[in-house]
This record gives C-alpha cells, sequence and structure tokens, in this order.
C-alpha cells in the first residue's frame, strides 16, 4: 500500500508518553502504535458527527409534530400494524391470491 511521510514534532513529554505507551501496549513500533491510535479517533470523530446528525433529525421530527404513530405505547403498535398491512395489501398481497 503506498504511504506518504509526515514529519511531526511534539513535545519531549508527549513522545515520552508514547514510548511508555508502546511497551505498555506491547506495539512493535512507535508508527503502529500512533497509527491505530489516529484510526481509533477518527473513527470516533465519525461516530460524533453521525449522533450529532442523527440529534439534529430528532429535533426536526419533534418540531415537525413527530412521526404521527400516537402517544402510548398500544397507540404506536396500533399504527405501526395498520402501516405494516398498508404495505403488505399495496406490496405483497397479490403474491397469495
Amino acid at each position: 500500500m503506498p504511504s506518504k511521510e509526515i514529519v511531526w514534532k511534539i513535545p519531549e513529554g508527549l513522545y515520552n508518553e508514547l514510548e511508555r505507551a508502546q511497551k505498555e501496549l506491547d506495539y512493535p513500533n512507535l508508527i503502529s502504535l500512533v497509527s491505530q491510535a489516529v484510526q481509533r479517533f477518527l473513527a470516533e470523530v465519525k461516530q460524533d458527527a453521525w449522533l450529532k446528525q442523527f440529534r439534529q433529525l430528532q429535533k426536526m421530527v419533534r418540531s415537525s409534530g413527530g412521526l404521527g404513530l400516537g402517544e402510548t405505547k398500544n397507540e404506536v403498535i396500533a399504527k405501526l400494524r395498520e402501516q405494516r398491512l398498508q404495505v403488505f395489501e399495496e406490496e405483497y398481497a397479490h403474491l397469495y391470491r
């Protein structure tokens, strides 16, 4: 796999901490430790971005009056059953007739 080189100047204390972590966590070298740390960080950033977008979507749904499924558990279940039956009738019922 092609690679790029990064030159990164860091404080000596951080370098020492990285070396300590590499030894404690049994990474073969600093590059593999830093690479793993960056990959985890990027995954967390992506998850945070997804959660932010999801929360914005929740706010939009709430501000527009919700999904119209009902207020109680039984109302929601009844509405979802009604919708399932409607989808079945429109999409699949002809397969069973």
